[in-house]
């Protein structure tokens, strides 16, 4: 009888790098032709090696999110920083409930900063360590496709709809949406064989 889209929160993975790639677009003012070194597949942090799963010495921002590179995105969650990200975590809205009204809503799963590993900022990078739910990264994505708006989601169309709240820049918004669209339109983009739509 639970409604897992409200209640169930998992480690979303590489869809959470549309919110690192957002940050650091607002805050270090990295551009999508950024060189982003990748180190050939592989980082290793604080006695802690992680593995992508091609590798590259080096893409550009916006083809570290086509790709899907979890080294790059790791590379982008180091130059925006801890605090930075974990106020994007916030203005994004995870870690608090939607206030959708549904039995059984988890805020998700945001550890406080003082709680984070020296390792931590790596993982959230490329969407580990944060638990959210399926309403939660709906929204989240939202703010990317309304200009930058985060807009509480509502249950029906006859629900106030409550003040939207500016996260993104509307020039930032813009160039989410043309590099999450690279994920679909290039041939090399993780979502060209399986996700692109003819037309």
């Amino acid at each position: 009888r639970e409604n897992l889209a409200v209640s169930a929160p998992f480690e979303p993975g590489s869809v959470y790098k549309v919110l690192t790639l957002s940050a650091a677009l607002e805050t270090p003012r990295l551009r999508p032709e950024c060189f982003i070194n990748c180190g050939n597949g592989s980082i290793t942090l604080f006695g802690r090696t992680i593995h992508d799963h091609n590798r590259y010495w080096g893409l550009s921002m916006e083809d570290v999110l086509a790709r899907s590179s979890n080294i790059g995105a790791i590379n982008i969650g180091l130059t925006v920083g801890q605090n930075n990200m974990y106020k994007y975590i916030h203005l994004f809205g995870f870690g608090v409930r939607t206030g959708i009204p549904l039995p059984g809503e988890s805020s998700g799963m945001v550890r406080p900063l003082r709680h984070w590993q020296k390792s931590s900022l790596a993982s959230v990078a490329m969407g580990h360590e944060v638990g959210v739910t399926a309403l939660q990264l709906a929204q989240a994505c939202s703010v990317i496709a309304n200009g930058g708006f985060l807009v509480k989601p509502r249950l029906t169309m006859a629900t106030p709809v409550a003040q939207p709240i500016r996260v993104l820049k509307p020039e930032t918004a813009i160039t989410m949406r043309r590099m999450m669209e690279g994920v679909v339109i290039k041939p090399y983009g993780t979502g060209y064989k399986y996700a692109r739509l003819l037309g």
